[in-house]
């Protein structure tokens, strides 16, 4: 069964998709500053391989428990209410994170932002789907996880202006607090945005008709789809991202202001990825996208894995090379891995199925920071990047084989629709 619910006027809907995004961007700015907040960070707490590990992925953790647990709820009290609260948690630790002293009640104060995050991970792109266009849905989508983007670009740019002005003991702090300004916006606009007329029409209506769960099973192949390419990108990106200026800082390839700096290069270009995945998503679709997107970008790790073990160690061209990784990525996985959860399930259980795409996600990003850690101190960086370019290519082939095209088809409502 399909809807026939009516679209909101365009002003309406530029501002859903705007406060929709939002949540992304703090995403993108948190999970990435913490990769400069890291070089401060470990010379004033003196922390080993393994208290760095656990301060990168606190946020990743909390995530996971933040995207199951909103998920569910949203597809039982609605999207607008956790899009709200979720931004209040974070703007409460938020401020707690940046004013302790502490390094275990900041792993908690970090975990907790996380759980903000991956509540808005299942949230945002679900409510934005249900308002729009089906002809345009694809782009709209792509808006949000070119948000992702644009916040790590951010994290960067700003970071290494704050890491190079700012004392070590306090560039950290200011680094988590700036996320306050941009939160207490959307904090603003969120609450004078209407809920999702598609849980008011089936959401919540088909739940009471059908008990607490929703009857019908779904195929397996929807859940595959959905969650373990989202993995194994995440298990990619996330971990070679979050640890690459430390990476090309301790390989002695560049000093801590060009680390940050390269790093942030190499994330622009997963934003211009982005939009050039945008502008072709309602045209090619998404399935074509990201298996060519996980190719490409898994054979080009594997080509900078190849030349660092001919002792090619130049950072001109390593930075180079993974530049063009993270276009390849951003043109199809970095995009569209967030998208296709949002389209392939009906609404009774959306946010729910992209809380748990989400969660397995964050899984394969932990498991990329401390795997492809303890690969570089036990086999060095090309071995990191060979991985990281492996779990790629699984990505385009695992795609192929369990593909589902929602290009231009109208959102399921109910189970079997």
């Amino acid at each position: 069964m399909q809807s026939s619910i009516a679209e909101p006027s365009s002003r309406l809907f530029k501002r859903i998709r705007t406060v929709s995004s939002l949540g992304i961007v703090l995403d993108g700015y948190n999970l990435s500053v913490i990769a400069v907040a890291l070089v401060p960070l470990a010379r004033e707490f003196h922390l080993s391989a393994a208290q760095t590990g656990l301060l990168a992925s606190a946020m990743l953790i909390g995530s996971i428990g933040g995207g199951l647990g909103a998920g569910i709820l949203a597809d039982r009290l609605g999207r607008k209410t956790l899009l709200i609260w979720d931004l209040v948690i974070f703007m409460i630790f938020s401020a707690v994170s940046a004013v302790l002293f502490n390094y275990a009640w900041l792993v908690v104060a970090r975990f907790i932002v996380g759980i903000a995050v991956g509540a808005d991970y299942a949230i945002s792109p679900t409510y934005l789907a249900e308002f729009a266009p089906r002809e345009s849905r694809g782009f709209h989508l792509g808006y949000i996880w070119l948000a992702w983007s644009v916040g790590a670009v951010v994290s960067f740019g700003i970071g290494a202006a704050v890491v190079a002005w700012f004392p070590a003991q306090l560039s950290w702090r200011v680094l988590f607090g700036l996320a306050l300004i941009p939160a207490a916006w959307g904090l603003v606009l969120r609450h004078k945005l209407p809920e999702s007329p598609h849980w008011l029409q089936f959401g919540r209506t088909f739940r009471r008709a059908a008990g607490a769960r929703p009857r019908g099973a779904l195929p397996p192949r929807l859940w595959l789809l959905a969650a373990v390419p989202w993995f194994l990108m995440d298990f990619s990106t996330y971990g070679l991202g979050l640890l690459l200026p430390l990476l090309l800082r301790s390989n002695g390839l560049t000093s801590t202001t060009g680390a940050i700096l390269g790093t942030g290069m190499a994330a622009l270009f997963g934003g211009v990825g982005s939009v050039w995945a945008m502008l072709r998503l309602d045209r090619s679709g998404r399935i074509g996208l990201q298996v060519r997107g996980f190719f490409l970008s898994g054979a080009g790790l594997w080509v900078l894995a190849a030349a660092l073990w001919l002792d090619i160690r130049v950072f001109a061209f390593l930075l180079g090379g993974l530049m063009i990784v993270n276009l390849f990525n951003g043109s199809g996985p970095g995009t569209t891995c967030g998208i296709i959860p949002a389209e392939i399930f009906p609404t009774p259980v959306r946010a729910t199925a992209l809380g748990i795409s989400t969660a397995v996600s964050r899984v394969g990003a932990i498991a990329g920071v401390f795997i492809l850690g303890f690969a570089e101190v036990r086999y060095g960086l090309g071995a990191v990047l060979a991985i990281a370019g492996s779990a790629s290519l699984l990505g385009s082939w695992l795609t192929w084989i369990w593909r589902i095209e929602p290009n231009q088809t109208a959102l399921p409502d109910i189970p079997g629709g």
